[in-house]
C-alpha cells in the first residue's frame, strides 16, 4: 500500500472514530462518504483467506478510530456540557455537504416508488430511534448506578450492549452511540472510563478502579467485535446482491440521522437548559442567540467543506477512470 493511500485510510479512521463519538452521526455512514466502507467489510470478511491484504487495509482505519475516539471522548465530555449545540451543527453540517458523495453510489438509478420507500423506511427507522432516545431520557431508571460500585453482572450486561453498538456501526447511517443513549449506556460509559482514566494517569495515580477500567473496556470490545463480525458478513451478502436497494437504504438512515442530530435526549436537554430549566452537567458557556448564530455559521462551513471535498473526490475518481480508459489493451 502506498503512502498516500495509507495515509488517506489514516484520515477515514480518525473521521469515522470522531462521528461513531457523537449521537446521531453513523461512522459507518462517515465509512462510506470516505470510501473505505466496502474495504471494511471485504477485510472483516476474508481476514483469513486475505489475513495480510486486510490487516494493511485495517491497521490505519483502526489506527485512526483509536485515537479520534479517546481524543473525543474527552473533548466532547466538555462540549456536551459547555457548547452542545455548536458540536451538534459541526457534524450536521459534515452529514449534509457529504450528502451528494452518498447519493452518487446510486447515480442514474430511477426515483421510482420502491426507492423511495426504501428510503422513507430508513428514515423513519433512524427517526423512530430518535424519539426513542428522548422517550428513555426521561425515564426514571438511571444506568449510571450501575457503574458507581461495578458488579459482575455489569460486565456481562456490556458485552450484548457493545453488540448492538456495533451493529450500528456497521450499518451505514444508523449510530453507534446514539443506540449507546437509546439504551441509557452512553453518558455513564463515557463519564466512567474518563475518570477511571484519569485516575489511573494523573498524579496522585489512584489504581482502585483499575480493574473496573479495563474490564469494562475489555467487554464492551469483545461484544464490538462479536457485532461487527455478524454484521459484516450480513452487509456484505446484501451489498452483492441488493447494491443499489441496500444503497438507498442507507440514504434514508443519512438523512433520518441529520434530523436525529437535533432531536436526541442530549441535545434535549440542553433546549431544556435554555428555556431556563436547571439542567445537572450542561453550563452552556453562551448565550442561547449567540450560539444559535455560532452553531448555523460552523453548520454551513462545514457544509461548504464536506462538499467541496466530495468534488475533490469526484474528480479524482473521473481521472483514474479516464487514465485506465488511455491505458494500451493487451
Amino acid at each position: 500500500m502506498k503512502i498516500k493511500e495509507w495515509f488517506r485510510k489514516l484520515v477515514a479512521g480518525l473521521a469515522i472514530g470522531a462521528g461513531a463519538a457523537i449521537p446521531g452521526v453513523s461512522g459507518a455512514a462517515i465509512a462510506v462518504i470516505f470510501h473505505v466502507y466496502e474495504d471494511i467489510i471485504g477485510a472483516v470478511n476474508n481476514f483469513r483467506k486475505k489475513f495480510g491484504w486486510a490487516i494493511k487495509v485495517l491497521i490505519p482505519i483502526l489506527l485512526g478510530i483509536v485515537i479520534a475516539v479517546a481524543v473525543c471522548i474527552v473533548v466532547f465530555s466538555y462540549a456536551f456540557e459547555y457548547m452542545m449545540f455548536v458540536l451538534i451543527c459541526l457534524f450536521a453540517g459534515f452529514l449534509i455537504g457529504s450528502f451528494p458523495g452518498i447519493t452518487d453510489e446510486v447515480k442514474g438509478e430511477k426515483l421510482t416508488r420502491k426507492n423511495v420507500l426504501l428510503i422513507g423506511v430508513g428514515a423513519l427507522f433512524v427517526i423512530a430511534l430518535g424519539v426513542a432516545n428522548i422517550l428513555v431520557g426521561l425515564s426514571t431508571f438511571d444506568v449510571k448506578v450501575l457503574f458507581e460500585n461495578p458488579q459482575w453482572y455489569l460486565y456481562l450486561i456490556l458485552i450484548p450492549v457493545g453488540a448492538v453498538a456495533a451493529v450500528a456501526l456497521t450499518v451505514p447511517g444508523l449510530s453507534g452511540s446514539l443506540i449507546l443513549l437509546i439504551l441509557g449506556f452512553y453518558r455513564p460509559l463515557v463519564d466512567s472510563v474518563t475518570t477511571w482514566a484519569k485516575e489511573l494517569l494523573l498524579s496522585p495515580h489512584d489504581f482502585s478502579h483499575t480493574g473496573a477500567l479495563f474490564g469494562v473496556l475489555g467487554c464492551f470490545a469483545v461484544g464490538c467485535l462479536i457485532g461487527v463480525v455478524l454484521v459484516s458478513k450480513i452487509m456484505n451478502i446484501l451489498l452483492k446482491k441488493w447494491r443499489k436497494e441496500t444503497f438507498f437504504v442507507i440514504i434514508g438512515f443519512i438523512g433520518g440521522s441529520i434530523l436525529v442530530l437535533f432531536a436526541n435526549s442530549n441535545i434535549v436537554d440542553y433546549y431544556m437548559n435554555w428555556a431556563g430549566k436547571d439542567i445537572e452537567g450542561i453550563n452552556p458557556l453562551l448565550p442561547m442567540w449567540l450560539e444559535i448564530i455560532i452553531g448555523l455559521v460552523v453548520l454551513a462551513g462545514c457544509a461548504v467543506l464536506s462538499y467541496l471535498l466530495v468534488r475533490a473526490q469526484r474528480k479524482r475518481a473521473a481521472l483514474e477512470v479516464k487514465e485506465n480508459e488511455e491505458l494500451p489493451q493487451e
